[in-house]
């Protein structure tokens, strides 16, 4: 039997798990979403060394009656839902990317070469602990990271080798920006108005490349803006429903 929500499969980014969501999910914030949609969270498996096989991953959380969701990536999450539109476009009535971090042509190295050379660095100096949290730091900005709640920096500098191998995974993927152009799917690209801005012209590239894309910057808003931002991107989430009829309502 089909549900009477359409549904969205939100995958995290790295150092983080499905708690990630828990506004949307589980919160009395994110009751609204949760009216219109069904809401699927899951982790990202720890054994996965690929964002191919990432996407694959994400597909077998669609089990059901094979109608079309929606996709919601954040961060590297972003770059798997990417990769699944483009090989599974049928299992998807579109997608909304956070701020992937990729770089913003094919010919451009990966900017994690750098961060990792840092992050193994501090990991052999001082521990993992001490090289997520530098992680951290530089995706979210130091003003992000000290407004995190202290359990959740806790867990986020639990993931040190979660973190690895997603930098690793982004190093060796390539968007082919090229092929972007065959996915005729809707896309909403959302960024943060306080995000680091390496952010910036990867949305802007991805804006160029895709035939049905839209972009959005939240004002006030930073890289973690489905937590620090959630009512205006409950109200993005909700008008690419009704933009795009999966919304009927």
């Amino acid at each position: 039997m089909s549900s009477s929500k359409p549904r969205i499969l939100l995958i995290h980014g790295s150092a983080a798990d499905h708690t990630t969501w828990g506004i949307q999910v589980s919160s009395k914030l994110g009751e609204e979403l949760r009216a219109k949609f069904t809401l699927i969270a899951y982790d990202r498996r720890t054994d996965v060394t690929s964002v191919e096989d990432h996407a694959d991953d994400a597909i077998e959380h669609l089990a059901g009656d094979g109608t079309p969701a929606l996709v919601c990536g954040s961060s590297f999450g972003a770059v798997v839902a990417l990769d699944a539109i483009r090989r599974f476009p049928e299992r998807f009535a579109g997608a909304i990317l956070l701020e992937p971090p990729m770089p913003p042509s094919d010919t451009v190295a990966p900017a994690q070469h750098e961060l990792l050379v840092a992050f193994d660095r501090r990991r052999a100096e001082q521990g993992d602990e001490a090289a997520a949290e530098l992680f951290l730091r530089t995706v979210l900005g130091d003003a992000a990271y000290e407004r995190m709640p202290a359990a959740f920096q806790d867990r986020s500098k639990s993931m040190a080798a979660q973190i690895r191998a997603d930098s690793a995974a982004l190093i060796a993927y390539r968007p082919r920006y090229a092929e972007l152009r065959s996915v005729r799917m809707p896309v909403q690209l959302v960024g943060g108005e306080r995000s680091a801005a390496y952010f910036r012209p990867t949305l802007d590239a991805l804006f160029a490349a895709l035939p049905d894309a839209r972009l959005e910057i939240l004002a006030g808003a930073g890289h973690m803006m489905h937590a620090e931002a959630h009512k205006k991107f409950t109200d993005v989430i909700l008008a690419f429903g009704r933009d795009t009829g999966v919304l009927v309502r």
